[in-house]
């Protein structure tokens, strides 16, 4: 038996060896200007590109990523044609980097943005997808998507009743405010912004 133990701690010790493997890393560094753009809209919600762009550029700008001015990065991009974001596919990202002196591009897409109060269901759901591209190469270098939704569904009459007075009045005063959606959105912000910020600590 004793013959054994060496041949067993050997496998042992390779065994570890390959689980702590480290993990390769770019051989280019993290995009040292980055240009947030405005983002694409599916829902019916108008407001919701300005207000989830305002609050990714706080987020960001507080995890110090370097952004290039917004407002200014949107008067740029208007003055060659563009509306919204939307319309950026038929500009190349080299163009845009060019344009806005970056050397990445941060894209988004708003897909979800909802507040629905109908009988015994309610929702509150906000889905964005972000994507960072290389500005020389047009390469995409990072992706990911965030949701946050608040639903309650086969709701009682005296609940439906409850939700659907405190989603209108809860909705009636986001709507003064025009902050649609706002306690969702910076969740949905604040897990996109950490995502981010694990892959420039992984690059």
């Amino acid at each position: 038996m004793r013959h054994y133990i060496p041949f067993i701690f050997l496998f042992s010790v390779l065994g570890g060896c390959t689980a702590t493997a480290p993990v390769a890393r770019r051989s280019t560094s993290f995009p040292a200007t980055i240009a947030l753009l405005p983002l694409e809209n599916q829902s019916l919600d108008l407001r919701a590109p300005e207000l989830l762009r305002d609050l990714l550029d706080t987020y960001l700008s507080a995890a110090n990523f370097n952004l290039t001015d917004v407002n200014e990065a949107e008067e740029k991009i208007r003055g060659i044609g563009i509306q919204e974001g939307g319309q950026l596919n038929a500009v190349t990202p080299q163009k845009l980097g060019e344009l806005l002196e970056a050397d990445a591009l941060l894209y988004g897409d708003i897909e979800t943005f909802n507040n629905a109060n109908v009988g015994v269901y309610a929702s509150r759901a906000v889905k964005v997808r972000l994507w960072l591209v290389d500005a020389k190469t047009g390469e995409k270098l990072w992706e990911t998507e965030k949701s946050k939704a608040n639903s309650e569904l086969g709701l009682s009459k005296e609940r439906a009743k409850s939700i659907l007075v405190s989603g209108y009045a809860n909705k009636a005063v986001e709507n003064m405010m025009d902050n649609p959606l706002y306690p969702e959105s910076e969740d949905v912000v604040r897990l996109l912004v950490r995502e981010l910020g694990k892959a420039r600590k992984n690059w």
